[in-house]
């Protein structure tokens, strides 16, 4: 790599980070809101599988572990009143996940 392809690269980075460094209140181009730190990321019961299960408020891994094999039991699918058959799930973790956003 020559210094001219070094330099390209390198600005090509910074554009990047700033990029990413933007809100939608600030100037810049328009960015994704999750990217932002602290901002959360939506979560579908439905869609999460293995390990995505710990991203649940009150999830552990062997919470997640359980979740994962409901799921892979029920079908491939897991919803709400599946989970609810999980020991360690009940109506005041499912309430949880709806604060946090949790479909």
């Amino acid at each position: 790599m020559d210094r001219r392809e070094a330099a390209l690269l390198l600005l090509g980075i910074i554009a990047l980070v700033r990029s990413l460094a933007w809100g939608p209140d600030e100037t810049g181009p328009p960015m994704c809101h999750a990217a932002r730190v602290g901002t959360p990321i939506p979560l579908v019961l439905g869609q999460l599988a293995g390990p995505e299960f710990r991203l649940l408020p009150g999830v552990g891994p062997v919470l997640a572990g359980r979740l994962e094999a409901a799921r892979v039991a029920g079908g491939g699918q897991l919803d709400e009143s599946l989970a609810l058959s999980v020991p360690g799930v009940g109506p005041g973790l499912l309430t949880r996940w709806d604060a946090a956003g949790v479909r």
